[in-house]
């Protein structure tokens, strides 16, 4: 029941745990975009001044290097912080009253980034469907319109389970996740194994005419490591993996369990370093690093124009066996809806943490008697993403439009960094000497870290999507943060008598 004379909405969330530790490692998982990654990375290389030297397996490795001190901000702090929302009480609590308004304004960029990327994903969805259907014999073709009405029906889907039940759109994010890992093991599993010869003939199928494996291989003539290169595709990894651990605690006040609720986000981690970087090791070793390098940075072979060519289309016609290929082609697409099923679940439990903080209106906070879910947060959350999802697809044609729209969660990160500082030196939350100075570190550490990737989108729009519709979504995102934030301040003020800005000085309640 909500209450018109406490600080939050009411005394308790409601939300219930639901989410035991497979769950919480899997949203975590399906955060991280590993198979969309795989997918997608030949779009960017094509786009690169020069993929001399830019070797992925490397690129890998050192994109979670740099991501570390993220984990060690986000695993500490979910410890001794467990709220609905995560990272955006966390940000609130350290920047405190006086700055609320800075911490509304950065967390709607935020969260208004994560829905233009469920868009991009949505989109990219339909962009995989098309490249997998004629391998597995389903000849087919889509028009714009069709590309958009089936992007939408792919979020509206998961967004109607999760208003159907919490737990139901939990287990679906679980159950989506865990056959996007199986798929894609298998096909690591079949580019190590699958003699070089045979692969080498199958890739042919994918090849658009006039081209050939060895003209390919012979096309790229360069190193197969050049740090300076590499750093410059380190933004592509910011928009699809390393930052993106909020999803567990996002969802911390409705996990099971402490070890699920501490490990979540280093268990996913581990996993995402180790079966990205097996993904870009298999193809280097079924196909060599001469052709993959000059496969994926050609629009003609890699799918933009003509060809085909991509992790995932590679390991489906090098399995020789239509049960593998199917297994493969199914687990490339839900990647896609897995990522979706993640976004459904976490983006309401921003509009939910706003609202019972009384920034928002209260009716975010309302739970369904009959589902236990937040109804109207839910249905918000689709309206926005749909409306976003035609916007690519009119005006831009391509889901990489909204790659610049990733500026506003470098932000984000970034505040969160300063946050870790902030709880480091003040100790609010009771932790030894140690831990104190190591949150510290690693704040200010991941400060450094998204200063870089943020100088690097800037500096070179034309490759990481710097457009007026990514960067006016962000930066308007932002202000009407900061204004809604005002608002709902004065309104509370005149009508309760509360000074919602309060709210910011205190933990909320499970």
């Amino acid at each position: 029941m909500v209450s018109n004379s406490s600080l939050f909405v009411r005394e308790s969330t409601g939300l219930v745990k639901e989410a035991g530790f497979w769950d919480a490692v899997s949203i975590n998982v399906a955060n991280m975009s590993i198979g969309t990654a795989l997918a997608t990375i030949g779009f960017t290389l094509a786009a690169l001044p020069t993929v001399l030297g830019v070797n992925l397996v490397y690129a890998s490795l050192i994109a979670a290097i740099f991501a570390l001190p993220q984990v060690v901000v986000y695993s500490t702090l979910i410890k001794y912080i467990p709220r609905v929302g995560g990272d955006y009480v966390w940000l609130g609590r350290a920047l405190g009253p006086k700055l609320a308004w800075l911490t509304n304004g950065l967390v709607l960029g935020f969260v208004v980034q994560d829905l233009a990327y469920y868009a991009l994903i949505s989109f990219a969805a339909v962009f995989q469907l098309k490249s997998i259907l004629p391998i597995l014999g389903v000849n087919t073709t889509m028009q714009l319109t069709e590309e958009i009405i089936t992007a939408v029906a792919f979020f509206a889907l998961i967004v109607l389970v999760n208003i159907l039940g919490t737990r139901y759109g939990i287990r679906l994010m679980t159950v989506l996740t865990t056959v996007s890992l199986m798929g894609l093991l298998v096909a690591i599993v079949t580019l190590f194994i699958t003699p070089k010869s045979q692969i080498v003939n199958a890739i042919s199928s994918l090849l658009p005419p006039g081209y050939t494996y060895s003209k390919v291989s012979l096309s790229y003539a360069g190193p197969e490591f050049s740090l300076s290169n590499i750093l410059m595709l380190l933004p592509f990894f910011a928009i699809y993996v390393y930052p993106w651990l909020n999803a567990g605690p996002a969802i911390s006040a409705e996990i099971k369990g402490k070890s699920a609720l501490y490990l979540n986000m280093p268990v996913a981690f581990l996993f995402a370093l180790l079966t990205l970087t097996l993904g870009f090791e298999a193809m280097y070793y079924s196909l060599g690093f001469n052709f993959v390098t000059a496969a994926l940075s050609n629009p003609n072979i890699n799918g933009l124009v003509n060809g085909n060519v991509n992790f995932w289309t590679i390991a489906m016609v090098s399995a020789h066996n239509a049960v593998l290929s199917w297994l493969i082609g199914i687990a490339s697409v839900t990647w896609y809806l897995s990522l979706l099923a993640y976004g459904a679940i976490v983006a309401v439990r921003y509009w939910f943490a706003l609202a019972f903080d009384r920034v928002w209106p209260s009716f975010f906070t309302y739970l369904s008697p009959r589902f236990g879910s937040p109804v109207y947060a839910h249905l918000f959350d689709l309206g926005v993403s749909s409306a976003l999802i035609v916007a690519v697809g009119l005006f831009y044609g391509t889901f990489t439009a909204l790659y610049g729209a990733t500026v506003g969660a470098l932000l984000y990160f970034m505040a969160v960094g300063a946050a870790a500082v902030v709880v480091g030196a003040r100790n609010t939350i009771g932790i030894s000497n140690a831990a104190r100075v190591t949150l510290m570190i690693a704040g200010s550490l991941t400060i450094v870290v998204m200063t870089y990737l943020t100088y690097e989108f800037i500096m070179y729009p034309s490759i990481w999507g710097g457009n007026w519709l990514a960067y006016g979504v962000v930066a308007a995102a932002i202000l009407l943060g900061i204004a809604l934030y005002a608002t709902s301040r004065y309104v509370n003020m005149k009508r309760y008598g509360i000074d919602i800005s309060m709210a910011y000085a205190e933990i909320p309640p499970e």
